[in-house]
């Protein structure tokens, strides 16, 4: 099974967006699917947290809420930043777009 972080490259392309590479990292790589959330009226946050590592579930944490998810929200805390993103990602992508995780 692909990690999530593995996912958002077939995400960009669904979306028509630039190009993602595999091997991604950072913000610079994913923002304009961020920006894409944000223009549907999504609010997305990250937390970088030099209080916390691995042993407290990762010093990453994103949110995302807001219109296009209704009551619902998507949380979660990683260890690197990209998990963080990946997961944020990949979970709107699929209650916003119609994004099916491969089996």
């Amino acid at each position: 099974m692909q990690t999530d972080k593995q996912l958002v490259p077939d995400i960009a392309a669904l979306l028509g967006v630039p190009f993602v590479a595999a091997n991604w990292s950072g913000v610079d790589a994913v923002l304009p699917i961020l920006e894409k959330m944000k223009v549907e009226g999504a609010v997305v946050v990250f937390k970088f947290d030099g209080e916390r590592g691995l042993e407290d579930n990762g010093a990453y944490t994103a949110i995302a809420s807001g219109p296009p998810l209704g009551e619902d929200f998507l949380r979660v805390d990683a260890g690197t930043l990209e998990e963080a993103l990946a997961y944020v990602i990949v979970r709107y992508a699929a209650k916003r777009w119609g994004y099916v995780r491969p089996s």
